[in-house]
């Protein structure tokens, strides 16, 4: 995970104790716990953000404890700007623009240069963005970025290292059809997202192949460009003598295709496979229609696998919304933290390992995408997913997928209690100032915003918008974007004990 996408905030420091502090004692259940109220204040943005002459946004928080500076510059590409046919192409592109030299440098002599300096440089893509990492001491910040820039614009995609490159995949893809999570993964996501959705699609000899260095130059020349890029930088710096030589390195950089032609490629060409639900309002919280969500082959598949435990996946389609403020995506935050979140309350964990013992494992997460008209089709490429994964002995594999079942439609059907409520939505709270608690975790936080378009005033009114948040809200979410009937449940594992 980029640094870009790091959990972080500025930790407010603590007043003196003026009495002594009195140990809370220890309740029976984690639904009884209580919090004192959160009062974190989000570092201000007002004075982080510039930008260079070709509008490119810069963020930049200095920090003199130590003589390191880490810069992230993100590119809004990765895998769904792939092609038919170019099935991890995003991901191979960033690996080699680092591993096959740049410039004047050949791959030998550009890692040479990366560690005479003492420096990192690093470089990866993922779904929806490509994040090129610099971290040096800042005495070496100067040469460190000459670089970093030579690899955004000049890579060479050196034929040797790309064979090379091709080579651990295709190791990596015969390891992969042996490995019983890689195989529930691939299963699930076809049958969640359809044979031909984006998300479904896998690494193959066949686009292994295909990874040419011609092949690699036109996906960075197509997509490798500065609309919506942005560049975040911390640590022992100063702010104005940085974004002039930024400036000098990236304020040059103009867009290689025009703005229509780079909609049509990030728009994509399987329109239709995931969609946001019809009805775009909150909805009556009495309504029983089912929300576009389901997955698109529902049902139960079982892969038969020898071993001690079973591995499962259930679940579906996930949410998609079009504002950072849409009343439901708070809701489903909560929901989410009440059915399996990392704090004090979590009722499958609390089921089938407290109560039931019937799993090793257990691990939940919900999508909550916002998609840009602007950038991405939300009926093509829009939609994530809802996914509880579990590990179990396969002969209690029936018993434990029920359980989340029932727990799924206890969530449609019954109104969350107000306990349960608040400790999930101060355990959620409780996580918000790790978000800033260091200065490259405030730059990543505010250049994500506006990589993603999430204003920065959603973490001042974070508090706010939960505290808001009702039973009835829950509930209402739930019949929404929650569709027991229509979840994939994907099981691998040894038949013969089930």
């Amino acid at each position: 995970m980029s640094r870009l996408l790091a959990l972080a905030v500025l930790a407010a420091v603590a007043p003196p104790f003026t009495a002594p502090l009195q140990a809370q004692a220890i309740p029976e259940r984690p639904e009884e716990l209580r919090f004192a109220p959160s009062t974190f204040e989000p570092p201000p943005v007002d004075g982080l953000r510039f930008e260079l002459r070709n509008g490119l946004p810069v963020y930049v928080v200095p920090d003199r404890g130590l003589p390191l500076v880490d810069v992230v510059l993100a590119l809004p590409v990765g895998d769904r700007n792939e092609g038919r046919g170019e099935d991890g192409l995003a991901s191979m592109t960033a690996a080699m623009a680092r591993r096959g030299g740049a410039g004047d440098l050949g791959p030998g002599q550009l890692d040479d240069e990366i560690d005479a300096l003492g420096a990192r440089i690093q470089a990866s893509s993922s779904w929806g963005r490509t994040v090129l990492v610099l971290d040096t001491g800042s005495e070496s910040l100067d040469r460190g970025l000459e670089l970093l820039a030579s690899i955004l614009f000049e890579p060479r995609f050196d034929g040797e290292r790309l064979e090379q490159a091709k080579e651990n995949l295709r190791v990596s893809l015969l390891a992969e059809a042996d490995d019983p999570r890689a195989v529930l993964d691939r299963e699930w996501l076809r049958l969640v997202h359809g044979p031909d959705s984006k998300r479904s699609r896998r690494l193959t000899e066949a686009s292994v192949a295909a990874f040419e260095r011609g092949v690699l130059a036109r996906f960075h020349r197509r997509h490798w460009r500065p609309d919506r890029a942005v560049i975040a930088v911390s640590g022992d710096i100063d702010a104005g003598q940085l974004v002039a030589r930024l400036d000098e390195l990236f304020g040059g950089w103009e867009a290689a295709v025009s703005e229509s032609a780079g909609a049509a490629e990030a728009a994509g060409k399987d329109a239709g496979q995931v969609g946001r639900p019809d009805d775009g309002s909150p909805g009556n919280e009495e309504s029983e229609a089912s929300p576009n969500v389901a997955a698109s082959t529902p049902g139960w598949r079982t892969i038969d696998r020898e071993g001690p435990q079973a591995a499962i996946a259930i679940g579906h389609r996930g949410a998609v919304f079009d504002t950072w403020d849409d009343s439901d995506r708070w809701a489903l935050m909560l929901l989410t933290e009440i059915l399996d979140g990392p704090g004090a309350v979590s009722r499958l964990r609390s089921r089938l390992q407290l109560e039931e013992g019937l799993t090793y494992r257990v691990l939940t997460w919900f999508d909550l995408d916002v998609v840009s008209a602007a950038s991405i089709s939300a009926r093509g490429q829009g939609g994530g997913e809802f996914r509880v994964f579990l590990e179990t002995a396969p002969e209690t594999a029936a018993t434990a997928a029920a359980v989340v079942l029932e727990e799924l439609r206890r969530l449609r059907r019954d109104e969350v209690p107000e306990n349960e409520i608040a400790t999930a939505r101060q355990s959620l709270l409780a996580r918000v100032p790790l978000l800033f608690d260091r200065a490259e975790a405030v730059a990543g936080r505010y250049a994500e915003d506006e990589l993603l378009g999430r204003p920065h005033e959603y973490w001042a009114v974070y508090r706010e918008r939960l505290l808001a948040v009702t039973g009835a809200d829950i509930r209402r979410a739930a019949r929404r974007f929650i569709d027991p009937e229509g979840v994939a449940v994907v099981v691998v594992g040894d038949a013969a004990s089930g």
